[in-house]
């Protein structure tokens, strides 16, 4: 049946220490936690890091630049409610993991570039994933709602600059960036140019008996309750959909008022050559020269100002 195998896995086979980092921003990388798990079950080093949305005023940072915070348990600052990064290391530790979380603070793709650059020397990393809570990662820039696309298209230039590590993308929640605008007949699109040029690497479910879905459910409860303002509405969602839960179904109070549609899409990993899609953005060259999140807003609305926005296509079904 390894015939069957979706490609990302042969892909990873020789890879022996991976980074997993959330993309974009809030609880992204609680939808790598998944990988984690079943990379780590397969005898490989495996560290997770972040783009982070929390305000970091932390240091010294040792031999890593100023946009790389370690965040741990011991952390010697008060956190706030709002720190998905440190409430995550204190789970791994309680479950037998190594407890740091890598946080990248919010800034454009020239000091995120340096920032990865250094992890990757640092920790000797053979293999990136970046993790998409979502799937807006793979709008080019000229579809009638781009999601949010500062953080992704930033993580995604960034990347994509590094030389040395293999990188792959990973998208999970397909259906939850509707609330941003995002039409999934777009996105769909996308995914149906990557076999082309041998970028798809297949999509894959998580189901509920899986161990690692299940030590990812158990993190996403843990930290819920460390955290309850700010549930994560996207994994939320996405372990709804694993549970087996269909429609208008909520597992938060932040999402009353909204009318969800929670389905088995929800729960597919869909996986890619990073550079593929990185290529696909519009507006990559201009985004070299970003060094803020305002720089990155700057480029991405100038882009819009001077491109035709395409009608926005539902999906016919």
């Amino acid at each position: 049946m390894n015939s069957l195998q979706p490609p990302f896995f042969r892909e990873l086979q020789d890879s022996r220490r991976v980074l997993i980092a959330g993309m974009g921003g809030g609880f992204d990388v609680f939808c790598g936690l998944p990988l984690y798990f079943a990379l780590k079950a397969d005898g490989k080093e495996v560290t997770l890091a972040n783009y982070s949305f929390t305000s970091l005023g932390l240091s010294p940072n040792g031999p890593l630049p100023h946009a790389v915070v370690p965040v741990t348990p011991d952390l010697n600052a008060q956190p706030g409610e709002y720190f998905p990064e440190y409430w995550l290391s204190r789970w791994l530790v309680t479950q037998g993991e190594p407890g740091t979380v890598y946080a990248l603070r919010k800034v454009g793709v020239q000091p995120l570039k340096s920032a990865y650059e250094a992890l990757v020397n640092h920790l000797n990393i053979d293999t990136v994933i970046l993790v998409d809570g979502g799937t807006d990662s793979l709008m080019r820039g000229d579809e009638s709602g781009l999601g949010t696309p500062h953080e992704d298209a930033t993580s995604l230039v960034a990347v994509n600059e590094l030389r040395g590590p293999k990188k792959l993308l990973a998208c999970l929640g397909f259906g939850v960036d509707h609330f941003h605008g995002v039409s999934h007949a777009d996105y769909l699109e996308a995914t149906a140019e990557m076999p082309r040029s041998g970028a798809y690497l297949g999509a894959f479910s998580l189901t509920p008996d899986m161990p690692p879905v299940q030590k990812y459910k158990d993190a996403c409860e843990a930290v819920f309750q460390m955290m309850p303002r700010y549930t994560s509405i996207v994994n939320s969602s996405i372990v709804s959909a694993i549970n087996g839960q269909y429609g208008n179904h909520h597992a938060t109070s932040r999402t009353h008022g909204s009318e969800l549609w929670i389905n088995p899409l929800m729960g597919l990993y869909w996986t890619y050559h990073l550079p593929a899609v990185a290529r696909r953005i519009q507006y990559y060259q201009p985004m070299l020269d970003t060094v803020t999140l305002s720089d990155v807003g700057l480029v991405i609305e100038r882009h819009r100002e001077e491109v035709p926005i395409r009608p926005r296509v539902n999906i016919p079904v």
